[in-house]
């Protein structure tokens, strides 16, 4: 029984994936130390053939992560496991031959730490517990190698040390039959996500919330897809054909001439075109006499900076990507244009992987210069001594001038290995000539663009930039690195930006207001320009309508998102300003069944003016196709209120995390300041009553939901130093819960809530009324639902009325004043 709920306690399919490959690392390392045993005897045998393989290579420990017998008062820790700046877990290492566990038991157990089947690990014990002490490290490991007994020594529950429980593995057997709970309580994995603690509460008798149900006001299992008339279920295929044409993925025209333009991207245009055109003017001014002289009068520009390294800077969405496509296709003067040998590399299709992008960039970037440069797929030997012309006529004058006066023949299938050794062994070289080959021979200015480098980890990005930099060091270019405004200044403050000399241009993200209407209007004009053919330009994107169906799309489009400035702004904030994101959940909107699409292209081909209420819209976006508010089906649209029986806490809690995030980034004083790791989030707020876990379980919800982000873009999970701060999903989600009636209304019925009498009052609105409320019934179950709400914060939190807890205790006054009536102020 005791090993069926062991091993029942780990949770996600991920840490089964994880756990998986780590039984099988064990099953094989078991094999070997057994073999090995009779030669295993001091400590320092144990510690090297057993300890060091089942921590790093079992327990998935980084060696980054593992310090070795730091000093502390009075002794050496044998390892000390960190991340970050906190010590998470330690171990102490003792002989094969040191008995542990005294019991003949030979299952996991769990013993009081001064009872009599820990008595031989008593020493070890306090040996360790004074380690944890000393370092802080609330979980420690005492083991022989065989034997692996784990102790959480630092609670401050108030409960004396003598009560606390270690959990013991007594043998190989033992951990190959409960490996689950093993890797929960000692894996890198477990620690970091304190997985461990559950384990101590199940053994120790603690389950908190295991006995409270909860359950919401209106029953999931009534939740229902609305159906949908003939004609708008016959629409549906062509809404998301017409929204995916619109997101001008496939489209290079439309995503070019449909660019939001700003001030500050016509400022960038105008540098860059000043900046390309007096590269080229540099190009031209060099002398005409030889292919020679030529590449040394560009060496020697070069020498004097004759080049640039540019940054376009902007969030995702801001259409970097698009801006310079842009320019290059529609913004440079076409003489110039034709100048460029422009070689654009998307980093999405490498494979991620830091070891080998230096490899992969160059024979990108090979291919497409080949490709630029040669008409033939397949290059000549012509082409080939064109490249190598400088060597080649070194080699002609110098140390191979008799091989080619006498056997020329000869002399060039000796240049042709070399050339041959060149490109299959020395790529970076390779390229380096063929760059120097457009600028020298083809007169051309190399334009380097590595696009979507900020979709990876920091030091990938490092890497291509250093990598684009030893480039544009080399060889005569113009280097542009399209870059979030985030990534940039992480760069700038340690990374290869700190000593690059760049030029950085700032591109703000349009709203997605002004990207519809600069896309429907586009549409439109593709229309009235074809005139006869005008369902050509669509037909091509699978649509097969009129042009006045066309029309009264592009109406209903502007009546319902661009002319109605809160859920426009409420869309773009949503998704985070992704333009692909947005228009996605704009077609779904559109498509809701509460939207009549029928009656409004009815009402817009009929001439009358077309008109949706506000609150008609709030509902399509809150409920999508359904009749009630479905967390499982909304991918936008998260319920702030939602709590669950295992992690028990206030209504507040997710709130209370983005209104300190908030908080946070309004006061800080650079975008670095904005974040906060979650160790600080949990401590600020662990000081007003919501737990730890609970906090880490509501971090990862918003994360999924992106109303916050990480610091490293690539993170998915979320460890005590990951750095957070909010996005602008998490500040519209604050807005809904403080401002949006729509949302109050159908969240609070859908909340997972404890019973109380004033859920039983909202019962009985809904019940009574059938699901019919009138707007009297929805004001009064929204305040019943609010007062909730505030009860149950009274009862697990706390907050204290000081300058540091000012936010907290605003926005909970903003709440009541917005939802509760007739209350004291």
């Amino acid at each position: 029984m005791l090993s069926w709920v062991l091993t029942n306690l780990t949770t996600t399919e991920a840490e089964v994936l994880d756990i998986d490959a780590a039984f099988e690392k064990f099953r094989a390392r078991r094999e070997e130390w057994e073999a090995r045993m009779p030669n295993i005897e001091t400590e320092q045998d144990a510690r090297f053939q057993i300890v060091n393989v089942m921590l790093t290579e079992v327990l998935g420990w980084p060696m980054e992560l593992i310090k070795t017998e730091p000093h502390v008062q009075d002794g050496y820790v044998d390892y000390l496991m960190t991340n970050g700046e906190r010590n998470l877990f330690l171990v102490e290492a003792k002989r094969v031959s040191s008995l542990l566990v005294d019991t003949k038991n030979p299952a996991v157990g769990a013993y009081k730490t001064t009872g009599p089947a820990l008595k031989s690990a008593a020493s070890a014990l306090t040996q360790a517990e004074g380690y944890c002490s000393k370092t802080g490290t609330p979980l420690c490991c005492i083991t022989n190698g065989i034997e692996w007994l784990a102790h959480w020594s630092i609670r401050g529950d108030g409960r004396p040390p003598g009560e606390y429980k270690v959990i013991t593995f007594p043998s190989f057997d033992a951990i190959a039959s409960d490996f689950a709970p093993f890797f929960d309580l000692f894996s890198h994995q477990g620690v970091t996500r304190r997985t461990y603690k559950t384990h101590f509460n199940q053994f120790e008798g603690l389950n908190i919330g295991a006995g409270e149900r909860l359950r919401p006001i209106r029953d999931p299992r009534d939740a229902k897809q609305l159906n949908r008339s003939d004609l708008a279920r016959d629409l549906d295929p062509v809404f998301k054909a017409f929204f995916s044409s619109m997101s001008g993925e496939d489209d290079p025209e439309m995503l070019a001439k449909c660019f939001v333009e700003s001030k500050e991207s016509k400022d960038a245009e105008a540098s860059l075109e000043k900046i390309a055109k007096n590269l080229i003017e540099n190009i031209q001014m060099v002398s005409d006499d030889s292919a020679s002289s030529l590449q040394d009068e560009i060496e020697s520009a070069v020498e004097f900076s004759l080049k640039e390294f540019v940054l376009i800077v902007g969030n995702k969405g801001s259409g970097k990507s698009t801006f310079i496509d842009r320019f290059f296709d529609l913004v440079l003067d076409k003489p110039l244009r034709e100048r460029c040998l422009l070689l654009k590399v998307d980093l999405r299709n490498s494979d991620g992987d830091i070891r080998t992008v230096h490899s992969w960039l160059t024979d990108e970037l090979t291919r497409l210069a080949e490709t630029a440069l040669f008409a033939s797929d397949i290059l000549t030997y012509d082409d080939l001594q064109g490249l190598f012309f400088r060597q080649y006529q070194s080699w002609s004058l110098g140390e191979y001038k008799h091989l080619y006066e006498t056997d020329k023949n000869q002399f060039k299938i000796k240049f042709g290995d070399y050339i041959h050794q060149i490109r299959e062994n020395d790529r970076k070289k390779y390229l380096d000539n063929l760059l120097w080959h457009a600028t020298g021979a083809r007169r051309l200015m190399p334009c380097l663009v590595f696009d979507n480098t900020d979709h990876y980890s920091k030091e990938f990005q490092e890497a291509v930039f250093q990598y684009a930099e030893g480039i544009h060091r080399s060889v005569f270019s113009f280097v542009i690195c399209p870059i979030t405004d985030r990534t940039i200044w992480q760069l700038s403050k340690a990374g290869p930006l700190q000593s690059y000399e760049t030029k950085a241009f700032y591109l703000p993200i349009p709203s997605t207001k002004e990207v519809l209407q600069a896309r429907v209007s586009f549409i439109r004009e593709k229309i009235q320009a074809n005139d006869k053919g005008s369902q050509q330009y669509l037909l091509q994107k699978g649509i097969r309508l009129s042009i006045k169906d066309i029309q009264a799309f592009a109406a209903c489009i502007e009546e319902v998102f661009i002319n109605t400035e809160y859920v426009s702004r409420a869309l773009s904030w949503l998704c985070n300003f992704d333009i692909r994101r947005s228009l996605g959940l704009t077609g779904k909107v559109l498509s809701s069944p509460y939207i009549s699409i029928e009656d409004l292209v009815r009402t817009y081909i009929s001439g009358n003016q077309l008109r949706v209420p506000e609150p008609v819209i709030r509902k399509a976006l809150l409920l999508g196709d359904y009749n009630q508010y479905n967390s499982e089906s909304s991918d936008f649209v998260l319920n702030v209120f939602s709590t669950t029986s295992e992690n028990l806490t206030t209504p507040f809690a997710r709130l209370s995390i983005l209104h300190l995030l908030k908080n946070r980034e309004a006061t800080a004083e650079d975008a670095e300041d904005g974040y906060l790791s979650a160790a600080q989030i949990c401590t600020y707020l662990d000081a007003i009553g919501i737990s730890e876990s609970a906090v880490h379980k509501h971090l990862e919800k918003l994360l999924d939901y992106r109303c916050i982000e990480p610091y490293d873009p690539t993170a998915t999970s979320i460890s005590d130093d990951t750095r957070l701060k909010i996005t602008a999903s998490g500040q519209i989600h604050i807005e809904f819960a403080l401002t949006d009636s729509t949302y109050m209304e159908h969240v609070s019925l859908t909340t997972d809530v404890r019973e109380s009498p004033m859920i039983d009052q909202i019962r009985q609105i809904f019940e009574g009324r059938r699901g019919k409320l009138s707007v009297e019934d929805w004001r009064r179950a929204v305040d019943l639902f609010a007062r909730y709400c505030v009860e149950q914060d009274t009862a697990f939190c706390s907050v204290p009325d000081i300058q540091a807890y000012e936010g907290q205790l605003q926005f909970r006054r903003e709440f009541v004043n917005r939802w509760i009536t007739n209350v004291e102020r």
